[in-house]
C-alpha cells in the first residue's frame, strides 16, 4: 500500500480519537424533567446540543492541528528515506521558551509513532499497528511514551495557564481520557 493512503488511515484513526476525547471532555447539554413538563424548553435543549456539537469540533481541530504537522514531517521523512525534521516543527510553533523542550519531545514520540506506522504493512489502522509492532507490549511501550510526553507538555502547558480558569481541569481530563482510550485500543488489536 502506497504512504499517501497510508497517511489516510492514520489520520483518519487520530480524528476519531480526538472525536472520542473530544465527547469526553467537552460537557454535554443534559435534558431535564422541565422538557416533558414545558416541551417549549426542548428548544434550548437543541440549542445547546449544537453549541454541544461546535465545542466538540473545535475540540478536534485544536486537538489534530498538531497531530497534522507532526505527519506532515513524518511523511516527508518516510518519502524521503531521511530523519524527521522535528527542529522545523518547534521553530514553526513558536512556543514559549518554557514550552519548547516538552513540546519537542512530544511532537518527537508522535513523528516517530507515524513513521513506525507509515513503514509498516497493513490496509487499516489495526492491521498497521500489528505489523509496526508486532507484540501488544511493544504497542504498549509507545503508548506509554506517547502518554508520558504527553503529560510531561501538559504539565508546562498548565503552569503557563494557571491564570485560565478551567484549564486545569480539561487537561487533565484529556489526558486521562486519551490513556483510557489507548489502552482500549491497545486491549482491541491484540485481543
Amino acid at each position: 500500500m502506497e504512504l499517501a493512503r497510508k497517511k489516510e488511515i492514520i489520520l483518519e484513526h487520530e480524528s476519531d480519537f480526538a472525536t472520542a476525547v473530544g465527547s469526553a471532555v467537552v460537557e454535554k447539554p443534559k435534558a431535564t424533567p422541565w422538557i416533558i413538563l414545558m416541551p417549549f424548553m426542548f428548544i434550548f435543549l437543541i440549542n445547546d446540543m449544537l453549541k454541544f456539537k461546535r465545542d466538540c469540533r473545535k475540540f478536534e481541530n485544536e486537538f489534530m492541528s498538531n497531530r497534522h504537522q507532526a505527519m506532515v514531517v513524518a511523511f516527508e521523512a518516510a518519502l524521503s528515506d531521511s530523519k524527521p525534521d522535528i527542529d522545523w516543527m518547534v521553530r514553526k510553533s513558536n512556543c514559549m521558551e518554557a514550552l519548547e523542550k516538552p513540546y519537542a519531545a512530544w511532537i518527537g514520540a508522535l513523528v516517530d509513532h507515524y513513521m513506525d506506522l507509515l513503514l509498516a504493512v497493513g490496509d487499516n489502522f489495526e492491521a498497521l499497528v500489528r505489523s509496526a509492532y508486532r507484540k501488544r507490549t511493544n504497542y504498549l511501550l509507545i503508548l506509554n511514551r506517547l502518554n508520558r510526553v504527553e503529560k510531561e507538555f501538559f504539565e508546562a502547558l498548565k503552569a503557563c495557564m494557571k491564570a485560565t480558569a478551567g484549564a486545569s481541569d480539561v487537561i487533565a481530563a484529556v489526558q486521562n481520557e486519551s490513556k483510557r482510550l489507548r489502552r482500549d485500543f491497545a486491549d482491541q488489536v491484540f485481543a
